[in-house]
């Protein structure tokens, strides 16, 4: 008989001590360069202790930048501490629909809802009732706010601020990384929110260097990887917007490439092998939704180039120039910064590609 191909398995020597580490899911014991925001957002729940009324919240920063860990770590304490809140959490990408959203909400109070046959009237009815009943206040997080079509997020936020049945009401925790959501909402619902804004700047190099060192502590052998590419995977995720997912995938895809090929130590080509499958795998992502119009201003782009510069080329009308730039901003590709210049305050790009992969 053949020999089974598995058979060799058992005795592969790995490098990871708990693959779990790099999880997109895992919730790290210690949490690095956020303990402002952390403070900020505890000190805005406090009431809920007392069940007394608080602020909502729009917490809002690039991607990658802890704003769902944070979160999640601040109510995990919360509702550890005391019974007066339970929050639930809802991802928008998943979730995108008024009635999805409302549908995840009415799970808090365990209230039944069919998947479809209600109004939307008819099942804010029911949410009421479970409120009434609630011996906590619930607190609605809703991850990447923005996905929710502009009319239809306004008139759901609305419509749930506005309820207040037996002196519980809804605390909201809403989560983006467009700095312009807020705006983009009606002004009733402006409003009606009463945000309290926390922001999430990106992180430094030597802020992804603690995350990733960490990561390397608990997820790989002792000596895997040397302090020169753990330099360069922070610096690697750096230039890339100071996403931390970034650099915590590619410390994962390197490691993974080292066992693959029978090693206990992650190389140099390892490193570079796994970095540029990431960059090609997330700008072919996004470039996707990218008109042809759209390429034509990508190649414009220069990295550092001011945005004064980017307008005298002509390429597109000034008007269009800006929107499509915010578009790039939203995606990620790139990253506008003011900056002082001798002329006073000017706008300068970024790019977190690298202009090959057009």
């Amino acid at each position: 008989m053949k020999k089974n191909i598995f058979s060799d398995s058992s005795k592969i020597k790995s490098i990871f001590k708990d693959e779990n580490i790099f999880d997109i899911s895992y919730f790290p014991e210690e949490i690095y360069a956020r303990d402002s925001q952390i403070k900020d957002i505890k000190h805005n729940l406090d009431p809920l202790i007392r069940k007394k009324k608080t602020q909502n919240l729009l917490i809002c920063g690039p991607p990658g930048t802890g704003k769902t860990l944070v979160t999640k770590y601040v109510l995990n304490h919360l509702t550890g501490y005391t019974s007066n809140a339970k929050h639930t959490y809802i991802n928008a990408i998943e979730h995108n629909t008024r009635y999805s959203v409302l549908h995840k909400i009415s799970l808090i109070f365990d209230v039944f809802l069919p998947r479809r046959g209600l109004s939307i009237t008819e099942v804010i009815e029911r949410i009421k009732e479970g409120l009434s009943k609630s011996p906590f206040i619930p607190v609605v997080v809703v991850d990447e706010i923005d996905q929710i079509p502009s009319n239809d997020c306004s008139n759901l936020l609305y419509d749930l601020s506005r309820i207040v049945e037996n002196n519980n009401y809804f605390c909201f925790i809403l989560i983006t990384n467009n700095k312009n959501f807020f705006l983009e909402l009606d002004a009733r619902t402006q409003s009606s929110l009463f945000l309290n804004n926390i922001s999430f700047p990106r992180y430094s190099p030597k802020d992804l260097k603690d995350i990733l060192s960490d990561r390397v502590n608990y997820g790989l052998l002792d000596d895997a990887l040397s302090k020169d590419l753990l330099g360069y995977i922070a610096g690697f995720s750096a230039k890339r917007g100071g996403d931390a997912r970034v650099g915590i995938d590619l410390l994962y895809k390197s490691a993974k490439l080292a066992e693959k090929q029978g090693s206990l130590t992650i190389s140099k080509e390892n490193v570079l092998e796994a970095s540029k499958l990431i960059d090609v795998v997330k700008f072919s992502e996004k470039k996707k939704s990218l008109s042809d119009d759209h390429l034509l201003l990508l190649k414009k782009l220069e990295d550092s180039m001011l945005t004064s510069d980017l307008y005298n080329k002509n390429v597109f009308p000034e008007r269009t120039v800006r929107r499509y730039l915010s578009i790039f901003e939203k995606l990620n590709i790139i990253r506008i910064e003011e900056i002082n210049s001798g002329k006073g305050r000017s706008r300068k790009i970024f790019l977190n590609f690298e202009k090959d992969l057009l």
